[in-house]
């Protein structure tokens, strides 16, 4: 097991200074806790006893935060004076290295990865380096890396437009003897010095990870770390999936209404979703407007008829939907009932008085859906093709595409 770890907090955080204008980018706050909590809890969660900080740049807001423990856990910080670059700062945190190997990670990323199985394949191959590497479709922002027989690394590509590759997770362990003897300038990158410049000399290898993983160095994707990083991991059984039906369980018909159970056709994925998300909360529940009823275009009989056949669509693959409600009230009645107003929420509410809506996730494909959520205190999730930043809701693609992020990081 690797007891000690690098982490690399002196970047300058430049395309993140509009949301972080007094903080280095390593302590960005998610959700009120500064982003090197999570990564700390990650690396001491995997053995690591000795977090050794490179920092720089607004260093005091790290020390004095941190001091020199983190639950129990030895902090011990290397300041550079000036920028050293990925490679210098590395270099200069190595001489508080004691072990013969060290874990080395991006003080402003995440990537979940089974260090233990790095590490032993690192063991296995006698790597110098061993990379984390994450699977990714359809990026240009990261370089891609490409591995041969036996994990081992064959080139590194440049940044360029690709629809799927394997892509520096920037977590690595560092063979410390094999770093060491090599010669470096006081400045210098990483990437372009080492890994590229000995690629043939020295034996670096990837091992590719499923793991959970989110770089916070743009705007966008500091928004996502609000969720994916500040709350989803905290779900579990006592949490309640709210859904809106039409648009996110069920194609929607333009202009008209889901009348009966030959029109209600399930969207792709949706099954599998709530298989997925089934193991992960305690109840899924339906709230949906179906004011086709107040227009006399279809009956409560027919609406409750259809939701049966989908209980039973569920049940048959193991998933148990705890209620569907459904308001058949007119928009222009302005109803409790009717989303936005929170009354099926209430409703919920009575039924299972054990829920609590601080622990309940509001998934809709319409701001008056996510109006609805907030009004009963519940969080958003946003349905929608377009991507959206915005601080009052989460968005996702579809319900599966949910359920797939909540899988890995859970």
């Amino acid at each position: 097991m690797v007891k000690e770890a690098i982490v690399l907090a002196g970047g300058l955080g430049t395309r993140l200074r509009s949301e972080v204008k007094a903080l280095p980018k390593s302590m960005a706050p998610i959700r009120d806790r500064p982003f090197l909590e999570y990564l700390f809890d990650y690396l001491i969660a995997n053995g690591v006893e000795k977090l050794i900080l490179s920092v720089g740049y607004k260093s005091a807001a790290i020390q004095d935060h941190f001091s020199n423990r983190y639950k129990h856990t030895d902090i011990e910080y290397v300041v550079e004076a000036s920028p050293l670059g990925t490679g210098g700062a590395i270099k200069n945190a190595m001489q508080a290295v004691t072990g013969d190997y060290v874990i080395v990670t991006n003080g402003d990323s995440l990537i979940t990865a089974d260090i233990q199985k790095q590490y032993q394949a690192q063991l296995d191959l006698d790597a110098d380096v061993s990379f984390a590497l994450k699977p990714m479709k359809q990026f240009d922002r990261y370089g891609r890396i490409t591995i041969g027989e036996n994990h081992s690394i064959t080139a590194f590509e440049e940044k360029q437009a690709v629809e799927e590759g394997l892509i520096n997770a920037g977590l690595y362990i560092f063979k410390r003897q094999s770093f060491d003897r090599l010669q470096f300038p006081e400045k210098f990158s990483i990437e372009k010095e080492y890994f590229e410049s000995h690629l043939q000399s020295q034996h670096f290898i990837g091992i590719q990870t499923s793991g959970y993983f989110l770089d916070i160095g743009i705007p966008k994707d500091f928004a996502k770390a609000q969720y994916e990083i500040g709350l989803f991991p905290n779900i579990d059984r006592s949490w309640t999936l709210f859904l809106d039906r039409d648009g996110v369980i069920n194609k929607k018909i333009d202009g008209d209404y889901v009348r009966s159970i030959d029109q209600f056709e399930v969207l792709p994925g949706v099954i599998d979703a709530l298989q997925i998300m089934s193991q992960h909360v305690g109840k899924i529940i339906v709230v949906t407007n179906q004011q086709g009823v107040g227009k006399g275009l279809m009956s409560t009989s027919q609406v409750e008829a259809i939701h049966e056949h989908f209980k039973d669509i569920v049940k048959s693959v193991g998933v148990h939907i705890d209620a569907l409600y459904y308001a058949p009230q007119l928009a222009e009645e302005n109803s409790i009932m009717r989303k936005p107003n929170i009354g099926m929420a209430m409703q919920a509410k009575a039924d299972f008085p054990d829920i609590d809506f601080n622990k309940s996730i509001m998934i809709g494909d319409s701001i008056s859906d996510m109006e609805f959520g907030k009004g009963a205190g519940m969080h958003g999730v946003y349905i929608s093709q377009a991507e959206l930043q915005t601080d009052d809701f989460y968005t996702v693609h579809s319900l599966f595409t949910f359920s797939e992020i909540i899988e890995t990081i859970l």
